[in-house]
């Protein structure tokens, strides 16, 4: 009995752990737009320093593109390549995983639209990056 207890005890100790690693995300009423949604983007204070990125993408006519593919390719100093994605939600935001940030290629994709490639300085990340969309 007192093993059985003691992996018991161990396995919640470890899956408390784990969802203490895991990121959260807070889902905002229907009725809220990309505009009212909080800034979730940091620039990184460090050269191939953590940041994270803040998308808001929105079609040619101001409208949220909902289920668009959001990636980030970071070419760091030292020669490693991070990479984070997401998708956007019916407010046109993606807030990706922070990662490390060195130059940075925005990849934005969605059925129906043409794709979007741009560079990205790593010190613009306070603020969401905006993109539009244009239809194919």
């Amino acid at each position: 009995m007192p093993k059985l207890f003691l992996v018991t005890l161990i396995t919640l100790a470890a899956a408390a752990a784990t969802a203490q690693d895991m990121p959260t995300t807070t889902i905002a009423p229907a009725a809220a737009s990309a505009s009212d949604t909080q800034n979730m983007g940091k620039a990184p204070t460090v050269p191939n320093g953590i940041g994270r990125l803040d998308a808001r993408v929105f079609d040619g006519e101001g409208n949220p593109v909902k289920d668009a593919k959001v990636e980030l390719e970071s070419n760091r100093t030292d020669g490693y390549i991070c990479e984070a994605w997401n998708t956007t939600d019916e407010r046109g935001v993606a807030v990706l995983p922070p990662t490390h940030m060195g130059r940075l290629k925005l990849i934005v994709k969605a059925k129906g639209y043409k794709t979007q490639k741009l560079i990205v300085p790593a010190s613009e990340l306070n603020e969401p990056v905006r993109v539009t969309l244009l239809k194919k």
